[in-house]
């Protein structure tokens, strides 16, 4: 092995640990009323049929009124995977949003997994975790200052948060691993504060946060769209995106899952077959393709198996 890291020294090969699964969509406040029943949080692995065993997603208060650092609500959602593109769709009704999702998308529909009034609208972080060992009503932040002193998993794997303009505000999302959508890009003119409906994650890095509306001629259940004026943007949005949302679709300009990709790059090549041969023999999460729980021939045999696949 001793040679194989000095070959990828030489030629400036580096492996970066890449999350198998991240947060890509979220509604938590949909247009009109009520919020419950028609929420949604989207989930994507990179490679297809993922078992999400130990993963969890969980929300996060951040208003004085209700304890920052109070856990809202938590999903367990080791009894699913992915789909066939990657991607799993949680729902907190049975209702489907328009558009109508992917026929390859795993779809949760769990009443009340938001809780019976649905997510929080003002500071607020949604999180995707691994291992959690806390419960409803537990508190990461037991003196409200906005630091996590009480983490309650083993791994922070992607979140998104904001704050909503009270001074008592907090948001956790950064040390989670996730992006914070920042106050001063939330000013209307008035000097008040917007907070968004939702935010967009793409595969090229860039993401929107936005206030969200209906389509023209939608009804409650969408199709939905971004507004044009409230909104963040990280990042250079896809030219293919025309401000929709797409509860259960990939979104516009992303690819689907890919099997044997090691890397998340949505491509199967030599970068995947290294990743695979350096942890080879090791027990690396993103680099056991089979998850079996080690990296060895099997896991070679798959990426070899697909080489090529998504390029």
């Amino acid at each position: 092995m001793r040679g194989l890291t000095t070959f990828l020294a030489i030629t400036g090969l580096a492996f970066a640990a890449t999350a198998q699964v991240r947060i890509t969509e979220a509604m938590v406040n949909p247009p009109g009323s009520p919020d419950a029943g028609r929420e949604f949080i989207e989930i994507q692995s990179c490679r297809p049929n993922f078992s999400l065993q130990g993963y969890w997603l969980i929300g996060i208060d951040g208003d004085a009124i209700y304890n920052p650092g109070n856990i809202h609500w938590a999903i367990d959602l080791s009894s699913y995977s992915t789909g066939a593109n990657g991607l799993l769709l949680v729902r907190d009704g049975s209702a489907t949003l328009l558009p109508a999702p992917a026929d390859e998308t795993t779809v949760a529909a769990i009443q009340f997994a938001f809780t019976e009034a649905g997510m929080g609208n003002d500071s607020y972080t949604v999180a995707l975790v691994r291992g959690f060992t806390g419960q409803v009503g537990d508190d990461i932040d037991a003196d409200d200052d906005g630091v996590i002193d009480n983490p309650l998993w083993e791994e922070a794997v992607h979140a998104f948060g904001w704050t909503d303009g009270e001074p008592t505000g907090r948001q956790y999302a950064e040390p989670l691993n996730g992006v914070n959508v920042p106050e001063s890009s939330r000013v209307r003119n008035d000097g008040s504060i917007w907070e968004p409906d939702g935010i967009i994650f793409f595969q090229n890095g860039s993401w929107i946060a936005a206030d969200i509306g209906r389509a023209s001629g939608a009804g409650d259940f969408g199709p939905f769209q971004t507004s044009n004026t409230n909104r963040v943007v990280s990042g250079t949005l896809p030219s293919q995106f025309n401000r929709e949302v797409t509860p259960g679709n990939l979104n516009p300009g992303d690819k689907p899952a890919v099997e044997g990709d090691v890397n998340c790059d949505r491509c199967v090549d030599d970068a995947d077959l290294l990743q695979v041969l350096f942890n080879f023999g090791g027990s690396d999460n993103a680099t056991d393709v089979n998850g079996d729980g080690i990296v060895d021939d099997a896991d070679l045999l798959i990426v070899l198996f697909s080489f090529g696949s998504g390029c």
